[in-house]
């Protein structure tokens, strides 16, 4: 090979391996906006609910303290007709100890609450007390048992491991239906949001 052979070949090399490098701006997508509202607590969970079509859906928030079951946290019943999708969204308020949710179909028809929040600290600082929460969808369970309670996501707050001197919210990703997933057991204070088809 000849000396011009050998240059134009290093010239080729080196101009297309520079053009695979250009880095290009991209229109921003709703999905990119997603972690944002993630990172500042907004969580939104989404159910088919066509098989259901036509009939009530009852909203359904429990409220557990230490693993054990307080009780309904709704003191009435809320209903309106499935539509083909609904979805649970978890929202901060301006306050630090209230939480709102809520329940919306597709078809318009929905409901808007507020969850009380219960502080946590660690056990060398009670006087400094954080509001700390996550969310966890819980395992589909099949049922043709109309009135059945379906519970759909869990809303908990975070717990200090004296360990690692952290709060922690980690452990499982999907919370099973029984509620006898590993986290259920380090978590103070929790809600279950779900539903009953009547």
């Amino acid at each position: 090979m000849n000396k011009q052979t050998i240059i134009t070949i290093l010239l080729t090399i080196f101009v297309v391996t520079g053009q695979g490098q250009n880095l290009k701006t991209l229109e921003a997508t709703f999905n990119d906006y997603i972690p944002l509202l993630n990172a500042k607590g907004y969580m939104a969970y989404s159910f088919d609910t066509k098989d259901f079509k036509g009939k009530q859906l009852e909203t359904v928030v429990m409220e557990y303290v230490d693993g054990k079951e307080v009780g309904n946290y709704l003191d009435f019943d809320v209903s309106f007709p499935v539509g083909e999708k609904l979805v649970i969204g978890l929202a901060p308020s301006d306050n630090d100890s209230l939480y709102v949710y809520s329940f919306q179909s597709d078809n318009d028809e929905g409901f808007t609450g507020k969850l009380i929040l219960k502080p946590v600290f660690a056990p060398g600082e009670p006087r400094i007390q954080r509001h700390l929460y996550q969310s966890r969808p819980i395992e589909l369970v099949s049922t043709s048992d109309t009135g059945k309670f379906m519970p759909l996501v869990l809303f908990g707050s975070y717990w200090y491991d004296a360990d690692s001197g952290v709060f922690r919210f980690c452990g499982d990703k999907i919370i099973k239906s029984d509620l006898s997933s590993d986290i259920i057991k380090y978590i103070p204070h929790f809600y279950v949001l779900g539903i009953k088809i009547r």
